[in-house]
C-alpha cells in the first residue's frame, strides 16, 4: 500500500492540479506561501518574502528520491511541518522527513528538523527584502551527522507590481553556506528564481528557479484562502509536490 502511494501521487498529480484549478477558484488573495521544505519561498528555494504576523500552516510534500542527498538517492521522502510568523520578522519551523519504503527494520528512521528565519530588511518601494535563515542548525551530536538539510542563507526579494502586465513578479536571490556542520546539505551556493502571479488569476503563481544544484520548474495554487497545492519538476524531470493549510491568529 505505501509502495503504491507515491506513484499514484506522481502519476494522478497533474490531472490533480489541473482539477483544482478549474474548480476551486478565489478571488482577489494576496499569495506568500511555503515552498517544497516547508519554509516561505518559491517552488523549491528559500524567498525572502514572509507571511504576516501570527500566521500557522502546517502541511506535508513528496520529494522524489533522484535529488536528495538524505538518502543518497534510493528513497523518496515525505516531511511534515508545522511553521509560525508570530513576529512580523521572523519565521520559525519544525518539521519531520520520514523516508518512505525501507525495510521494516528501519521503519522508525526519520529526520527531526528545526529552522528560523529572520529578516533583517523589509521590502519598500525601492529596496528588496533581506533575510537570514538557518535551516535546520541544531544537531545533538558535534560532528553534524545526525543534520540533513542543512543551510545558512542569505537571500533577498523584491516583488513588482505590474498592472497592464501580471498582477506580481517576484525576483529573488541568495547564497547558502554550509556554516554548521552536517551530515548534507541544500542550497549551498547561488541560487535564484521569478515567480509570476498573473493578472486575472491571483491564486496562482508559476516558478522557474536554480536551487545552487539543478533548476525547477513548479506552481503553487492558493484554494479557498486557506489550502495551497504546490507542484512541479525538479531538475526539470521529476515531479515533487504538496498541500498546506494556512491560517492566522487573530
Amino acid at each position: 500500500m505505501m509502495a503504491a502511494a507515491p506513484y499514484i501521487f506522481k502519476r494522478f498529480s497533474p490531472v490533480l492540479i489541473l482539477f483544482s484549478l478549474i474548480l476551486f477558484s478565489s478571488a482577489g488573495l494576496n499569495v506568500h506561501a511555503q515552498a517544497l521544505t516547508g519554509t516561505t519561498g518559491y517552488y523549491n528555494i528559500p524567498s525572502a518574502d514572509l507571511y504576516p504576523d501570527k500566521t500557522i500552516y502546517f502541511g506535508s510534500t513528496y520529494l522524489d528520491n533522484k535529488y536528495l542527498d538524505y538518502t543518497k538517492g534510493k528513497y523518496e521522502v515525505l516531511p511534515i511541518f508545522i511553521n509560525v510568523t508570530y513576529l512580523p520578522f521572523a519565521e520559525f519551523q519544525l518539521r519531520f522527513s520520514r523516508p518512505l519504503n525501507l525495510p521494516s527494520y528501519k521503519s522508525t528512521n526519520g529526520d527531526r528538523m528545526a529552522s528560523g528565519r529572520i529578516r533583517l530588511l523589509k521590502e519598500g518601494k525601492y529596496r528588496p527584502a533581506v533575510l537570514l535563515g538557518l535551516q535546520n542548525f541544531f544537531s545533538t551530536i558535534s560532528t553534524g551527522e545526525a543534520s540533513h538539510f542543512n543551510s545558512t542563507y542569505l537571500v533577498i526579494t523584491k516583488n513588482l507590481h505590474l498592472p497592464q502586465i501580471c498582477h506580481n513578479i517576484g525576483l529573488t536571490a541568495g547564497y547558502g553556506s554550509d556554516y554548521f556542520a552536517s551530515a548534507d546539505y541544500q542550497f549551498i551556493g547561488l541560487f535564484y528564481g521569478i515567480k509570476i502571479n498573473p493578472l486575472y488569476f491571483r491564486q496562482l503563481e508559476l516558478f522557474f528557479e536554480y536551487d545552487a544544484d539543478k533548476f525547477n520548474t513548479g506552481a503553487r495554487l492558493t484554494v479557498l484562502k486557506h489550502l495551497v497545492l504546490i507542484g512541479g519538476v525538479e531538475g526539470l524531470d521529476e515531479f515533487s509536490g504538496g498541500l498546506a493549510f494556512t491560517f492566522r491568529l487573530r
